[in-house]
């Protein structure tokens, strides 16, 4: 009697302890390893049109598989690019919402030098140097145009103020520079050199664009409306001061003597 007992407790013992175990191998199965990654987000709310700083960012860890696939994973891909519209704290911040300036995938207002103006002037064959120009070429602004003056009296008999008094005008033609070592920003419609399409290396395009400071985009303005612009191409290393006086046409008649 005692030994079957013994035998029964025993099949006990080892059944609790199987029991135990398959337990155990179940508990294991539920618990799930959780991986996270870092993923940059914005710390405070960040304006459209706005560089980021690092004081702008913060990371955050979320389980892996959760974030955005294309949210940035490094400070590298978000620090010193431009947002393209607002982004709110907390926010997931994807580098593909991104500009960058200084390149010219990004659009030209990513580009233009830091106080400069962008202007766009119409050109034909003969303003525009015969398709010669390229991207980041130099050149002069010249105007055309016509200007008033007062002649001089020839009368000796009239007094200053009798001369004054009839206030005669009149005009002349007159080149004049006006703005000079302009750098060309684009041709056409492309921010890209553009390719030859003719044996001499001339292209076609209507218009150029050029990086002007705010006086000169307004000189530029008036020239183009009041007269006819023409653009003067200057050497690739050249970006001496221009200071050559107005031209009118007596001083030409003065040289043809």
């Amino acid at each position: 009697m005692k030994r079957v007992v013994l035998l029964a407790l025993i099949a006990a013992i080892c059944a609790g302890a199987l029991l135990y175990s398959y337990l155990g191998q179940l508990e294991q199965q539920k618990q799930v390893q959780v991986v996270y990654e870092n993923v940059v987000i914005a710390a405070t709310d960040i304006p459209a049109y706005s560089t980021i700083t690092a004081e702008m960012i913060t990371f955050k860890q979320m389980p892996e598989g959760s974030a955005h696939p294309y949210a940035a994973r490094s400070i590298d891909e978000v620090i010193g690019y431009v947002t393209e519209s607002d982004i709110i704290a907390g926010e997931e911040i994807l580098p593909s919402k991104l500009k960058q300036l200084g390149q010219t995938e990004s659009g030209l207002s990513y580009i233009i030098p830091e106080g400069m103006r962008a202007i766009t002037v119409a050109v034909d064959e003969i303003s525009g140097i015969g398709g010669f120009i390229q991207r980041g070429d130099y050149v002069d602004i010249l105007s055309y145009t016509t200007t008033s003056y007062q002649p001089e009296s020839t009368d000796p008999t009239l007094t200053e103020e009798e001369a004054a008094a009839q206030e005669a005008t009149g005009t002349q033609a007159t080149t004049v520079v006006v703005a000079q070592n302009i750098c060309i920003a684009a041709i056409g419609t492309s921010l890209a050199n553009v390719s030859s399409s003719s044996t001499d290396g001339s292209v076609g395009y209507g218009s150029v664009t050029l990086y002007v400071t705010p006086e000169d985009a307004m000189r530029v303005i008036q020239a183009e409306k009041s007269g006819a612009i023409i653009l003067a191409l200057r050497a690739s290393n050249d970006h001496t001061p221009n200071d050559q006086d107005p031209v009118i046409n007596d001083i030409l008649l003065e040289k043809a003597k």
